[in-house]
């Protein structure tokens, strides 16, 4: 019989400083839409910052196991600080990333995704089919890429809503077709969905907005244009209750998180005078400066620690990305035979982002088109060891034709 690992407890006050100091930053960033207002008090702060010095004091003085964390109301978390407890839990079917509140969120655009859903056989064959459409023949996109990148400024100022509004075309267009290039109504009304997910179940579902979503989505994915991922999924095969149709909100709703990655890339690429390897960059992006800041799991069945049912697994990304790699821009992590332990920018294991090659093709192919005919100068520095926050809603380039 293997071995239950009893877990240290965090005390009163250690419970209240990781509340002040990782959950209530994190919540009021937004953890499905950000917003800027609170991302821009959370840098001031240096809220990243603060957490990740936290949580480094609390593992020397607890020792490398995770530390369970009673909160009120709320039962127990677990804090997984490192590696190999993060993957075991990341590994452990026993540890679901279908979590009360996760549903609460995507329940209000995407309620039948695949990270939401609860039934094990079921969430399998939503799996395979998001790999199967979204895990191969996309080096076509590259062309789509390209044109939306020669859209952008060559000379002047390269601001977040020029970069951010060209690559809503890009993603559009890749998911549903040239067809859908300018229906910025469908990203309204998303973006009016995810806001509404930042309160969880506190919110109640705004039916209106997310039928008239679906209405308008559903008629851009009849016409199954050649060359989007729509056409890939009208060829798949999936039984009824897999709601092929259902999964593509998250698809939207991910590729838009892969818009900052690649706008803060482009400012590490412009810190060390061009990538050698834009993939690379993307991946150092998303590991410095998470999209996804907490990975939550819940427990479902018995795990190897002694931790109460229905504890939830708390990965905080800003932490275990850079607590074993470091604060530096560090691409060669993710080369061939890199072979170090570099966090998880896309999640790991059984629920690891299925779209995780689709995004960093399409935002390395981005980073490359941009700098291809430009030299860009960010507004701020990356150098030495870089800040736990880089805020891309206020992040500038000066661009001039190369």
């Amino acid at each position: 019989m293997s071995t239950i690992t009893r877990l240290p407890r965090a005390t009163a006050s250690e419970t209240l400083a990781l509340a002040a100091a990782v959950a209530l930053p994190s919540i009021a960033q937004g953890p499905v839409a950000r917003r800027p207002y609170a991302v821009r008090l959370a840098e001031l702060a240096d809220a990243d910052g603060r957490a990740i010095r936290l949580l480094a004091r609390l593992r020397a003085e607890h020792g490398e196991g995770p530390l369970l964390v009673r909160v009120p109301g709320r039962g127990w978390v677990m804090l997984p600080l490192a590696s190999r407890d993060v993957r075991a839990v990341l590994d452990d079917r026993d540890f679901t990333p279908a979590t009360r509140a996760k549903r609460g969120a995507l329940g209000h655009f995407q309620p039948d995704g695949v990270l939401i859903t609860r039934d094990p056989g079921l969430r399998e064959r939503r799996r395979a089919l998001n790999d199967q459409v979204l895990g191969s023949g996309f080096a076509s996109f590259a062309q789509v890429v390209e044109e939306e990148a020669a859209t952008l400024p060559r000379h002047g100022l390269l601001s977040w809503p020029r970069f951010h509004a060209t690559h809503w075309r890009i993603v559009r267009r890749i998911v549903l077709g040239d067809g859908a290039r300018d229906d910025v109504v469908l990203t309204r009304q998303l973006d009016r969905l995810r806001a509404d997910a930042n309160w969880s179940d506190l919110r109640g579902l705004r039916t209106d907005v997310f039928n008239a979503f679906r209405r308008r989505l559903a008629g851009h994915l009849a016409r199954a244009e050649p060359g989007s991922l729509a056409a890939g999924l009208a060829r798949a095969h999936a039984a009824a209750d897999v709601n092929p149709e259902g999964q593509v909100p998250h698809w939207l709703f991910a590729f838009d998180g892969a818009a900052a990655a690649a706008y803060r890339a482009l400012a590490l690429a412009a810190a060390h005078e061009g990538p050698a390897d834009a993939r690379a960059t993307v991946l150092e992006s998303v590991r410095l400066w998470p999209t996804t800041i907490a990975i939550v799991r819940e427990a479902v069945g018995p795990t190897e620690w002694d931790v109460p049912d229905g504890t939830t697994a708390v990965i905080y990304s800003p932490y275990v990305n850079r607590a074993e790699p470091g604060d530096s821009y560090r691409p060669e992590l993710w080369r061939e035979g890199g072979g170090e332990w570099a966090g998880v920018p896309f999640s790991a294991g059984f629920a690891r982002c299925a779209g995780e090659d689709l995004v960093l093709f399409t935002a390395a192919t981005l980073l490359d088109a941009v700098l291809r005919e430009r030299s860009v100068r960010a507004s701020v520095r990356l150098e030495g060891s870089l800040p736990a926050m880089l805020n891309h809603f206020r992040l500038n380039f000066a661009v001039k034709a190369a």
